[in-house]
């Protein structure tokens, strides 16, 4: 099984992937209570998402067998008093060595009101891992800004600028282009 998909609606679904099995998931303003086991080597799962409204997310992941990976990478843009929590789990289970996982959150919070809660976790239980997690949380490059303003740009379309490559970013590795595509038109309009 190799599945891609992308999600614009709120999930809570349970996924095992078997031997070299890879799911993708895009996920764009979603609600997202997801469980994956990757039963079998070679499985692989990556999950991207993007919010811009709030939104809660628990992403678990289990590697239950070795030579397994995963990538865990969201993103917020919030104004307002929007909120957005995210809470991704990655555990390393016994004996599954060669494990690859990572997971990076990044935030931007457009309005002094606005709450992002980020909790990565990591739970390992063997050796020989390779897992990351990381989370960072701030406003718009004032430097970014100034430059884009000083060569002649409104304020408004320099931010605007700013937070679509922001979303951008988050789908460019993405492997379907279909699901590319879709993604660029939802998050145009920054």
């Amino acid at each position: 099984m190799n599945s891609l998909l992308f999600i614009s609606e709120n999930i809570s679904q349970k996924f095992s992937l078997a031997e070299n099995e890879r799911l993708c998931i895009l996920s764009f303003n979603s609600q997202n209570n997801i469980s994956v086991e990757l039963c079998g080597e070679g499985a692989a799962f990556e999950y991207r998402s993007l919010s811009v409204f709030g939104t809660e997310q628990k992403i678990h992941v289990m590697h239950k067998a070795q030579n397994t990976r995963s990538f865990l990478f969201a993103r917020h843009i919030l104004g307002d008093n929007s909120k957005a929590i995210f809470n991704g789990i990655i555990e390393a289970g016994k004996n599954c060595a060669n494990i690859s996982s990572r997971q990076l959150v990044n935030s931007i919070l457009l309005s002094p009101s606005a709450k992002v809660i980020s909790k990565p976790e990591l739970k390992i239980y063997c050796d020989e891992v390779e897992c990351s997690h990381g989370s960072t949380c701030g406003g718009l490059d004032e430097d970014a800004l100034f430059f884009l303003q000083s060569r002649g740009m409104a304020s408004g379309d320099a931010e605007r600028i700013l937070l679509s490559a922001f979303a951008t970013e988050l789908a460019k590795e993405h492997p379907d282009s279909e699901q590319r595509h879709k993604w660029h038109m939802q998050t145009y309009f920054f």
